[in-house]
């Protein structure tokens, strides 16, 4: 009878050691996902700082796209108008 209460007990002490370590990872995980949860939202303001910095830039890029491709279809259709005006210069002095 005694050999079974020492068994028992030492079964408890080991019950209450186990307990003891998993509230203790418990506690360090919560610990470590306090930390990851802070960095995350640091990321994220900062993110989002960086989003907007940047729109003033991307919008004086897409401005510089569209006079760039402005200018291409201006220097486009003079290269046309040369061209059929050389044509012309062609065909009246070879005519």
């Amino acid at each position: 009878m005694m050999a079974e209460l020492d068994q028992l007990e030492e079964r408890i002490h080991a019950a209450v050691g186990l307990l003891e370590k998993y509230r203790e990872e418990k506690r360090r995980l919560e610990d470590e996902n306090g930390e990851l949860k802070e960095r995350v939202h640091a990321l994220e303001v900062a993110a989002g700082k960086q989003a907007e910095d940047l729109k003033p830039k991307i919008q004086a890029l897409e401005d510089e796209r569209t006079a760039l491709l402005d200018e291409r279809r201006v220097v486009a259709r003079r290269v046309e108008e040369m061209m059929s005006k050389l044509d012309q210069l062609h065909k009246a002095v070879h005519a």
